[in-house]
């Protein structure tokens, strides 16, 4: 895997930008302070782009916006919303919901001297919020991939809300788990929206429980028991492609596993497990573009790349080395490993959030324990599986044929189209006319038809051409072809006859004179 850009000195939650024309932004929700001291200053919203998409040998991350909240971050996300640059909502520490407009943000840029218009701007950015978690931080969100209006989050009391962002101004909360038995009593470590079905939410929680809710119902379709000892469900993730199954990462180190349930045969066992780290799984993410691509990150200081064809892990991607510009906080970090004689550097450089972008293919961020945001390209890890990634394949193809044919197929169905094509109509009637004269068999009849069409466009050489081939499919062809070239057939025999009695006679005188 190999770095393409950094954002340093970031302790923050993030989120990719939905929106096409942002593809390489990010939105970075300050989760930790970085001054000195136990004071709260609040947090920070900001957006990055990385600049992936600049021609530049080594893109240079730059802030395009950012604004002061009151709150730090507990967890993000970033919708399409109902257009523009879409809608950010902020899970914050204090149990509030923030809802943020990035084209604000935007519009305000990012002055460190903050003028008027960069102040207004970024306190426009706020839309509206919410506080009807009241068990502490909003420790997950998730925007629905089907309606993205729609905004679940969970809370450190096992609360799972809907919020209705239709009019993000004035946002329409709903508890679905309020008194619900299946109620997760600890805190909500995930959510994620089924990739099939619009009203199936799954919630992880930090007891090692998962509950799929049907929304329709407004109750739990079913419950599974991920961990018996108790230990967190890290994270978790549904299929893209199929909407029954379901992948869990646990934090236990004793048994640091993912597993893979398949909801149609069993919510007790799951289908398989994996293993690969040595710790427990801080983090994972599944490739939106190819289903067979899984990367996790683990508190044993490692980022695994899964091939699920195989069910093994196909590479180990390093964690980022120093390039000899010694910063100050490396120059901390080194100095607190001499004194306390252990190395506090590995330990900071876990990565405690890793995402594929949903947009750009092949690249990833992380986030990591020593203050670093960085983007990767994936793409050399990912050819370790013996395979390329599915976005490399021919998606679809067309040939032509003989007569017009068109022979097609497409990533959308499967099957293969035949149709038929025609940019000549004129040639096409000529082909079908002559194609019935020939299973027929009236040869004659269609050389006659030609050359009167000829002789109606005053094209002599035609109408002779085609009078030609008429006499040569009749049963006379012989003596039609004489009297076409002029000749007569009576005047060439009595020809051919006084030929013949002069050459006899004048053998005969040529006898008699000897």
């Amino acid at each position: 895997m190999t770095k393409i850009a950094q954002i340093d000195d970031h302790g923050s939650a993030l989120a990719w930008s939905p929106v096409k024309e942002h593809a390489d932004v990010v939105a970075l929700g300050t989760k930790e302070s970085s001054g000195l001291g136990f004071d709260d200053y609040g947090g920070e919203l900001e957006l990055y782009s990385f600049n992936i998409t600049n021609p530049e040998d080594k893109p240079t991350p730059k802030v395009l916006g950012k604004a002061k909240t009151a709150s730090r971050f507990s967890s993000i996300g970033w919708s399409v919303g109902a257009g523009g640059s879409g809608l950010i909502a902020g899970g914050m520490t204090d149990g509030s919901i923030c809802i943020f407009d990035p084209s604000a943000l935007l519009a305000g840029g990012a002055d460190d001297s903050e003028t008027e218009t960069t102040t207004a701007a970024a306190s426009s950015a706020l839309v509206s919020t919410t506080s009807e978690h009241k068990g502490g931080a909003v420790s997950a969100m998730a925007f629905s991939p089907h309606n993205p209006l729609e905004l679940a989050t969970g809370g450190s009391d096992g609360e799972v809300l809907l919020t209705d962002l239709s009019d993000p101004a004035n946002p329409k909360v709903t508890r679905i788990s309020a008194n619900a038995p299946q109620q997760q009593s600890a805190e909500i470590t995930r959510l994620c929206w089924n990739s099939q079905v619009p009203h199936i939410l799954a919630s992880a929680a930090g007891n090692g429980t998962v509950v799929v809710w049907d929304l329709k119902q407004n109750k739990a379709w079913c419950e599974l028991r991920c961990e018996s000892s108790g230990a967190s469900v890290s994270d978790m993730a549904w299929n893209p492609s199929e909407g029954l199954h379901l992948l869990t990462a646990s934090s236990d180190d004793r048994n640091p596993v993912l597993k893979l349930w398949d909801l149609r045969s069993s919510t007790t066992v799951p289908l398989t497990t994996l293993q690969g780290h040595q710790q427990g799984i801080l983090s994972m993410s599944w490739c939106p573009h190819d289903e067979s691509m899984l990367l996790t990150s683990g508190k044993d200081n490692r980022t695994l790349l899964w091939d699920l064809h195989s069910m093994t892990c196909v590479a180990e991607l390093p964690n980022d080395q120093d390039d000899g510009t010694a910063s100050a906080a490396a120059a901390q970090q080194q100095s607190a490993s001499n004194v306390y004689g252990t190395s506090l550097s590995s330990s900071q450089s876990k990565r405690y959030d890793i995402q594929w972008s949903p947009l750009l293919r092949g690249v990833v961020s992380t986030c990591s324990f020593d203050r670093k945001v960085q983007a990767h390209s994936a793409l050399s890890a990912t050819t370790k599986t013996g395979r390329a990634p599915k976005w490399l394949k021919t998606s679809s193809g067309v040939a032509f044929g003989f007569g017009g044919t068109v022979v097609s197929f497409g990533a959308t169905h499967r099957g293969v189209t035949i149709s038929s094509t025609i940019e000549e109509p004129e040639l096409r009637a000529a082909s079908d006319k002559f194609e019935q004269a020939i299973a027929g068999g009236d040869y004659s009849g269609y050389c006659d038809s030609m050359a009167q069409q000829a002789k109606a466009k005053g094209d002599t050489y035609g109408t002779q051409l085609w009078g030609f081939m008429k006499i040569v499919f009749q049963s006379n062809a012989r003596e039609q072809l004489l009297q076409y070239l002029g000749f007569d057939p009576d005047e060439i025999n009595q020809a051919a006859m006084d030929f013949q009695d002069d050459s006899v006679s004048s053998a005969a005188e040529g006898v008699a004179g000897l």
